[in-house]
């Protein structure tokens, strides 16, 4: 299975709460592949895709942030319109529900990653593959 293993960390809704995250990553040498912020009015959620999943978990665990370990996949798309819409398609017609999703660059020439989060991973999984999705594996985001 082709699951990468994302971290999400709250934080509270304020001034440098976000740096601290990412002060403390890159003290630890821990590189961020992908990065999404989403915020309410109190608090917010830094999903990270980090080279060093499980020492991440630490370093943060140590200096009392609160986080959450989800699976997700991440696709390779083609960077041109109308190919992340041809996915969706496909998602919907088979009834997969997209809980969140985000990009990242690529370093492939013409491509896009995007991350997905489904409320249910392994129906999501076996459809993206059959459907000639090419999905990318913990390693090959590490190498990204």
């Amino acid at each position: 299975m082709k699951r990468i293993r994302q971290i999400s960390v709250f934080v509270e809704n304020r001034p440098g709460r976000l740096l601290e995250v990412v002060e403390l990553l890159g003290k630890h040498d821990i590189n961020i592949k992908a990065l999404s912020l989403a915020d309410s009015s109190d608090f917010g959620i830094v999903r990270l895709v980090v080279k060093g999943t499980d020492e991440a978990i630490k370093v943060l665990r140590d200096n009392g942030f609160t986080i959450s370990e989800t699976n997700i996949i991440a696709c390779i798309i083609d960077d041109k319109p109308g190919a992340l819409a041809k996915i969706l398609r496909t998602l919907a017609n088979n009834q997969i529900n997209i809980e969140y999703m985000y990009g990242f660059a690529s370093p492939i020439q013409g491509k896009a990653v995007m991350v997905f989060k489904f409320s249910e991973l392994d129906k999501a999984e076996k459809i993206l593959e059959e459907n000639g999705v090419q999905t990318l594996t913990q390693e090959e985001i590490r190498e990204i």
